[in-house]
């Protein structure tokens, strides 16, 4: 039986206990967590001396037992061990359960915050900000209940009312820090003024601490108020000269005000005393380049560099940063080349020969830029950025074939990626494999139905499959979402015209030619339109004129204006064009049709014949073509 001096003895150990781990605990919730066990505890030690007189008195009546069983108290206890049992083992959704049962036989604060604190643990902050104010209506001066509360209310997006419970804490204990560095965080976003008040308390409070005065410095720096900054620096240097920390910021300060001069004086006393430190050579790069001296900063940036003990993320972060600003300028993208030069001597990283890429590319060397992003690819697998980039040079470039090749083997790991199988699927177009390209543009337009990209190189694929009606569906789809999209109005009159639907074909070209009237693949597409009809010849000549000036060794255009003079009856000058069209390139059937043609009008049969079987061989398809090889003629 506990005798009444066991039980205060009990207390006061307890009591101290209580005072020795408040030390250790700093954190608010771990306060709170620590205040539970040992509530625990002391639940669990006083049953003992409750047991110990039970079993020696013995209980006489069952229904003295029976009332002590069902005390709503001693229910609500025995649930809020269990659950605490169950917080700490991390079953969060059991524990809920047992402390919502506790709550409804003894709805005491403690419970209530212990339900708060596992429902954000649990992300349902709704459900977590409910019994947080129930706990804070019992217990409104209850600071780790209050933090828990702004906690919450910071977590949902409702800054100002996080901030009115900061307030209250910092009302309740003007010494709890982290609740001033709360409610500074949640000013600064919208409020800057209260903020920078809110960080000057702290100041107060704590003395110059480095995370502190970065943040007054960035405010000061947003507020215009910098020089605040540098003049409190400034003077807390007079009374510590000797810390390194605040004379860094105080040259960060001096480069933001632009006092560069200052700024690199200073640095170089301490290099004096610290030759190879990195914060300070950094700095000074950035000086230089707010000077607009990027020699110099390229030589201090280099020691940094070429410091083995360096960490490469440093490295690369000078690098990204000196690119970011050398570029706005070309002439001074040599200088970020020297310095991912030298970084990628003594690393094998994809960053940094996609950033060489980059620079490459900036400087029109494009097949250095491709073996850079081949590099970059292989080293990261796992990024589709880079597959895209590298698969969209080389489809920008013409090299299909290539393009091809690489984004076969990134459709294989990225098969949902938009970009890879648009770029996939536009490169199998080029090259003349329209089956497959059909295949990967449906892929794409899964992924994203209404992409004008994707729209418009399926419509043009599955034209060139001969699925005329399927195309119209996308490119009119592609039309209402763009009515000036030039590349679908071309490809729509194509179409059109082949159905020989001259009215809407027409009408389409001239739309084009109302949005850009010296759009050439249109002035070309419409020429021939109407060569092709022997109508308004001379129109369809200055179009196809205006098409070729625009690309001369355009090939398909050549063969227009060339076809346009064997309309007009000038069989020489038709001859001449359409041979240059060849010349170019000599895998189209039409064209070769079109110089049997001219051969036979120039009385010439026997190369007639030639050129038409040319051109059946090449496109066995063509009109009229079977018939003219049959009969030897025209």
């Amino acid at each position: 039986m506990c005798k009444d001096r066991d039980l205060k003895f009990l207390l006061q150990s307890i009591d101290l206990l209580l005072m020795g781990l408040t030390t250790i605990f700093s954190n608010k919730f771990d306060q709170l967590l620590m205040r539970k066990l040992l509530y625990i505890l002391t639940v669990l030690l006083l049953a003992g001396c409750t047991s110990q007189q039970i079993v020696k008195k013995e209980l006489k009546h069952s229904d003295e037992a029976n009332s002590l069983i069902l005390d709503p108290k001693k229910i609500a206890m025995g649930k809020f061990i269990d659950a605490s049992t169950l917080e700490q083992e991390g079953k969060l959704q059991e524990a809920a359960k047992l402390y919502e049962e506790a709550a409804n036989y003894d709805p005491q604060p403690g419970i209530f915050y212990s339900l708060a604190k596992i429902y954000y643990k649990l992300n349902k902050l709704s459900t977590a900000l409910k019994y947080s104010q129930k706990a804070a209506a019992l217990e409104p001066e209850n600071t780790e209940i209050l933090y828990l509360l702004a906690t919450i209310y910071s977590a949902a997006r409702l800054p100002d009312s996080a901030s009115v419970y900061y307030d209250k804490i910092i009302a309740l204990d003007s010494t709890n820090i982290q609740s001033y560095y709360n409610l500074a965080q949640l000013y600064e976003v919208n409020k800057p003024a209260q903020a920078l008040a809110v960080y000057k308390k702290l100041l107060k409070l704590i003395g110059p601490e480095w995370n502190l005065l970065v943040q007054i410095a960035d405010l000061n720096e947003r507020m215009g108020n910098v020089d605040a900054t540098v003049k409190t620096v400034e003077d807390l240097l007079k009374l510590d000269p000797s810390n390194l920390n605040l004379t860094k910021l105080l040259i960060s300060s001096y480069i933001k005000t632009n006092r560069t001069d200052d700024a690199i004086k200073k640095i170089d006393e301490e290099l004096a005393s610290f030759p190879d430190d990195d914060d300070l050579l950094e700095l000074k790069g950035q000086a230089y380049i707010q000077k607009g001296n990027y020699v110099a900063a390229t030589d201090t940036y280099m020691k940094i560099i070429k410091n083995k003990n360096v960490p490469f993320e440093k490295k690369f972060s000078i690098g990204s940063s000196f690119l970011s600003v050398a570029q706005k300028d070309s002439a001074n993208l040599k200088y970020a080349k020297e310095i991912f030069q030298e970084i990628n001597k003594d690393t094998v990283d994809w960053q940094v020969n996609a950033y060489l890429g980059e620079i490459a590319i900036k400087e029109n060397n494009d097949s250095l830029a491709i073996k850079y992003f081949q590099t970059a690819a292989k080293l990261a697998e796992w990024n589709s950025q880079v597959w895209t980039r590298l698969g969209g040079l080389l489809f920008d470039k013409g090299k299909y074939k290539e393009a091809v090749e690489q984004m076969s083997k990134a459709a294989e790991k990225f098969p949902n990626d938009f970009a890879v199988n648009l770029i996939f699927g536009l490169s199998l177009s080029q090259s003349s494999q329209y089956s497959q390209a059909q295949t990967y543009l449906g892929r794409a337009l899964k992924i994203n139905p209404n992409d004008l990209m994707a729209l418009t190189a399926m419509g043009y694929t599955l034209n060139q499959l001969k699925k005329d009606d399927e195309a119209l569906t996308y490119l009119d789809k592609a039309l209402a979402i763009d009515p000036a999209n030039i590349q679908a109005i071309s490809i729509a009159g194509l179409i059109y015209e082949t159905k020989k639907m001259y009215t809407v074909s027409d009408s389409l070209y001239n739309k084009a030619l109302s949005v850009d009237s010296s759009n050439a693949l249109i002035l070309n597409n419409y020429a021939y339109s109407l060569s092709e009809r022997g109508k308004e010849l001379d129109k369809a000549y200055e179009m196809s004129k205006k098409s070729l000036e625009a690309e001369p060794k355009n090939s398909s255009y050549l063969d227009t204006f060339g076809w346009i003079f064997f309309k007009k009856g000038d069989y020489q000058k038709a001859k001449e064009y359409i041979e240059k069209s060849i010349s170019i390139d000599n895998k189209s059937g039409t064209v070769y049709d079109h110089l049997g043609d001219i051969y036979f009008k120039l009385g010439d049969k026997k190369r007639a014949v030639e050129n038409w079987q040319k051109a059946f061989e090449l496109d066995p398809n063509i009109e009229n073509l079977k018939e003219k090889l049959e009969k030897g003629s025209m």
